[in-house]
């Protein structure tokens, strides 16, 4: 790759890249001596100890001390990695979400552009497991403090047809009407070698050139003669429109009247007539040239996805006096990876000599040889790989070029005006290319902290472990040592006898106390060491210490709670501690937030084609999510989280929730409650497999119904009243009509819903008529069931008297 950047270039970028690991040589050793030491603390090297000779931290090897008697009582417990844990598992319940915003609400393709970012993020999100990125980034913050995230295309398995056009010119035999000018027949008399187009064109201006579309994609002419766009240019056109359909019609018609007689004899006679206007004419005979743009091939290339990484100050080196990421003039990346690998990448660097001496033998080279045992397994515990050499990538803003003399300093502005990429293999040049850092990286900017170092959480549990070790050694010792020893006189005990004799519960041995004396007076007991009573308080204590400083109290691990047990004492202990950690979960949230309004224009730019996602919905049916490339022609205006920044409910916390909205009296709780769209996360959250919750198999049936009726359409019935019904019938009897409308209405409201409002409108009018059956059949139940309440048996006439009513006399007599 070097092979395009001048060795004058190559020697420049070097001066600088040496200047910028000079830079803070001092400080990032005891950096990374404090870092190394808490990965070791991580992983469980509690016996360690700092060689000034050796320069690195030497951990104590069990076989070569063993005739101490210190290391049998050396029983260390990682209490810092349990602390760290606890932290971690809170911060990392879930990671949240991204949502898009447009430039311009009142614009389309931003509004359009903004939707497809958050199904990119969602995307992204997939590719790279962003679960696990989040945990690391967690332990990264723990246990080295500034975390950068590392964002960056990379080709994936997956691929996209490109298709390939090319341009032929065809010589056409067009033939015209004489009266009316309508095209009888369209036929290729002889195709033209492609090679000849430019020729061609320059010799006869009539060719008629092929129209693009605003993208600069070609498109096929629409010609007469063409079956399809992948038609061979060799094979012969049919002729076509030459009216013998017309005249056979013509002359076939059903009792002819005095009106066609004129025409059917021309027809009869076998003159020329046109189609068209159904005059005689004398056709006109011409010849033209047109491009044609056809299909020549499909090359299946690799989609781009995008990666995501996180690290810290052990691989990323930045200036220390930065306090934020506009303020770093260089970020330099390093990795240790096997030779062969960079080989394959660089292959202009095989059979380097400098490398290969660098890796002889086993020997790790002589680069920066404290950054590469910073960066190295704790488990390898002294030792170092074989074949590996260290991979730098240094992002050098066009400022730091001002190090060098002016002309030089222009020079490499010119040829990197947005900064420069880098790349060396120890010492030795690789690759050089124009990109800017900002572009690449992200940095975890602490607002509880000066500048981007800052020590690492797990700095404070650093003493507390080492106070752990001690406790627990010396109680041990203690334990062991305060198990009295006893003296005894040999004139009272016979010892060779007692050897002799088998010791068993409340066995009788004979002794002999001395004259005058008792036979206790003939024993004494030594103790050597006693546990003071201090120690358990204090050992109660530290454990607070490490709960205060970590910020780990009980509640956040489950741990035993001092006080009441009861559930809200225990809860409120719990919001106490996680409003604790609510700094750290701000500060990520934002670091996310700013990753992904980078992640997602550079996933806009290196996407060639559509993307289709399949995921779940809310209520667990497969559905396709598409992303389109005429979606991302707009503008994004910002990215926010699209939760709140507090931090997410555990699934306890949900559970406690859901269990007090059921025992709940309002009525619009429980109607909230019952809805079926809640169905679903009520039974996640009461844990129980096996426990079935009605309506819940309705909502599966319903939307299996949906899928049917999206791929078929309404019958046809031929009634007035109801001209179409769905494809799928409902069941009157069997169907819990209020759950299955519910769903078809929240589906037709949906995107998915609207979404094949337009692409499948018989399949959307489906189920909407599928809807309205059911809300037919819900009218009806309710129609009858305010009918039965009044009184009234529906579907039957009010009883009627058969006799007459009996009217007065006096009545009678009066209206005579």
């Amino acid at each position: 790759m070097s092979k395009n950047i001048s060795e004058e270039t190559q020697r420049l970028l070097k001066a600088v890249y040496d200047d910028c690991q000079k830079e803070d040589t001092a400080v990032r050793e005891r950096q990374i001596r404090n870092w190394r030491r808490l990965k070791l603390l991580w992983e469980g090297f509690n016996r360690v100890w700092y060689s000034e000779v050796a320069h690195d931290w030497r951990i104590w090897d069990e076989t070569a001390d063993q005739d101490s008697d210190q290391s049998y009582y050396d029983k260390p417990i990682n209490v810092f990695k349990a602390y760290l844990e606890s932290i971690i598992a809170a911060l990392s319940v879930s990671v949240p979400s991204i949502k898009c915003f447009p430039d311009n609400a009142d614009d389309t393709l931003d509004l359009a552009t903004a939707k497809a970012g958050d199904k990119i993020a969602e995307l992204v999100y997939r590719h790279n497991n962003v679960s696990l990125l989040w945990l690391h980034a967690l332990f990264v913050y723990c246990t080295e403090g500034m975390v950068a995230c590392y964002s960056y295309p990379v080709e994936s398995d997956e691929t996209y047809e490109s298709k390939e056009y090319d341009e032929t010119t065809e010589d056409h035999e067009i033939t015209t009407c004489s009266n009316c000018g309508h095209t009888i027949s369209d036929s290729i008399v002889s195709p033209t070698d492609p090679n000849q187009i430019q020729q061609e064109i320059s010799q006869d201006p009539t060719i008629q050139l092929g129209m693009q579309n605003s993208q600069n994609q070609p498109q096929i002419p629409s010609l007469p003669n063409q079956q399809s766009q992948e038609l061979p240019s060799q094979q012969p056109a049919q002729s076509q429109n030459d009216g013998s359909e017309l005249r056979n019609n013509e002359l076939d018609e059903f009792m002819p009247d005095n009106e066609d007689a004129s025409l059917h004899y021309t027809l009869m006679s076998g003159q020329d007539l046109c189609p068209a206007c159904m005059q005689m004419m004398d056709p006109e005979i011409s010849r033209e040239k047109l491009i044609v743009t056809r299909l020549v091939g499909i090359t299946s290339l690799p989609k781009t996805r995008m990666c995501l990484e996180a690290y810290g100050g052990l691989n990323v080196k930045i200036p220390n006096f930065a306090k934020t990421q506009k303020k770093v003039p260089y970020l330099i990346f390093s990795e240790e990876t096997d030779y062969s690998l960079v080989v394959n990448e660089f292959e202009h660097l095989h059979g380097n000599k400098k490398l290969l001496k660098s890796i002889k033998g086993g020997n790790p080279g002589s680069y920066n040889q404290y950054d590469q045992w910073g960066r190295l397994s704790p488990q390898y515990q002294g030792e170092y790989p074989l074949n590996v050499v260290t991979v730098n990538k240094a992002w050098i803003r066009p400022a730091k070029f001002n190090i060098l003399q002016p002309d030089d300093s222009a020079s490499l502005k010119k040829e990197f005006p947005d900064g420069v990429k880098a790349i060396f293999v120890n010492d030795e040049f690789a690759h050089a290319c124009n990109e800017s850092l900002d572009d690449c990286w992200t940095l975890f900017e602490n607002p509880l902290s000066d500048f981007l170092h800052f020590d690492p959480a797990g700095q404070g549990l650093v003493s507390i472990q080492d106070i752990t070790n001690d406790l627990v050694s010396l109680v041990l010792q203690t334990i062991e040592h305060g198990i009295g020893q006893t003296f005894a006189d040999p004139a009272v005990v016979n010892f060779k006898a007692y050897e002799q004799t088998e010791v068993v519960p409340g066995g009788i041995f004979p002794a002999t106390p001395k004259s005058g004396k008792s036979l206790s007076e003939g024993f004494y007991e030594l103790r050597t060491a006693t546990l003071s009573a201090e120690v358990l308080p204090f050992s109660q204590n530290v454990q607070s210490m490490a709960q205060l400083v970590s910020g780990a109290t009980p509640s956040l691990f489950g741990g035993q709670l001092e006080g009441s047990d009861t559930a809200s004492e225990y809860s409120m202990r719990r919001a106490q501690s996680l409003q604790r950690l609510q700094n750290t979960w701000k500060t990520f949230t934002i670091w996310w937030k700013t990753i992904f309004g980078k992640v997602i224009p550079m996933y806009i730019k290196e996407m060639k084609d559509d993307e289709r996602d399949v995921k779940r919905d809310d209520d667990g049916n497969f559905i396709n999510v598409f992303i389109r490339k005429s979606e991302t022609e707009g503008k994004i205006g910002k990215v926010e989280l699209d939760a709140n920044e507090n931090l997410p409910l555990t699934w306890s916390q949900i559970k406690d929730t859901v269990e007090k909205l059921m025992t709940n009296v309002n009525p619009k709780i429980q109607e909230i409650m019952s809805a079926p769209e809640n169905i679903g996360l009520i039974h996640e959250s009461l844990g129980l497999n096996d426990f079935y919750v009605p309506g819940e198999d309705d909502i599966i049936k319903q939307y299996d119904e949906i899928k049917l009726l999206l791929n078929s359409a309404p019958i046809e019935t031929g009634d007035e009243m109801m001209p179409e019904m769905p494809s799928v019938e409902i069941d009157p009897d069997f169907d819990n009509n209020q759950v299955e409308f519910e769903i078809c209405r929240k589906w037709i409201v949906s995107e998915a819903g609207r979404q094949a409002k337009n692409d499948n409108p018989n399949g959307y009018r489906n189920v909407l008529l599928h809807g309205k059956m059911h809300l037919q059949i819900i009218q009806q139940q309710a129609m009858q069931q305010q009918q039965m309440e009044s009184g009234v048996t529906p579907n039957k006439r009010p009883r009627e008297d058969t006799k007459a009513p009996i009217k007065e006399e006096s009545n009678v007599n009066q209206v005579q």
